[in-house]
């Protein structure tokens, strides 16, 4: 990926839709540096881990191996326009409360989750550190 990135919330990546081929990632990131095969008792997903663009991307058999979810650890990835990685959770919730995206409840104890867009922020040490969302 070139230019900085931006979630589309429910469609993925300015570069990588949901719904993408692998082949097609492929093209975008080049080879995972690692992949993770994980079995689900009735499914089977692949993970691809992109660790120096701080992007890990899931696909899921049920959906044809299509990606599905995105993970995003990079502070220059945008969310509606904001740099979340490394705010706290408050700052968080109060600038996405502002978004039209449904309320945000506590997930565990570490992250915050938007269930009506498939989003949801994870905490370590009082900041973001990661952004899962998939295909609404």
């Amino acid at each position: 990926m070139s230019k900085p990135q931006h979630i589309m919330v429910g469609k993925g990546l300015a570069d990588l839709p949901f719904g993408a081929t692998k082949d097609e990632v492929e093209a975008v990131l080049g080879a995972p540096e690692e992949r993770d095969e994980v079995d689900l008792g009735d499914e089977t997903s692949e993970t691809w881990h992109y660790w120096d663009l701080g992007i890990s991307l899931n696909f899921d058999e049920s959906e044809n191996f299509l990606l599905t979810t995105i993970e995003v650890a990079s502070p220059e990835v945008t969310l509606f326009g904001e740099k979340l990685i490394g705010v706290t959770k408050a700052e968080a919730q109060e600038f996405l409360d502002t978004q039209k995206i449904g309320a945000g409840k506590p997930e565990t104890s570490r992250g915050l989750a938007y269930e009506d867009v498939e989003l949801t922020l994870w905490f370590n040490g009082g900041e973001c550190a990661e952004i899962q969302f998939s295909k609404i």
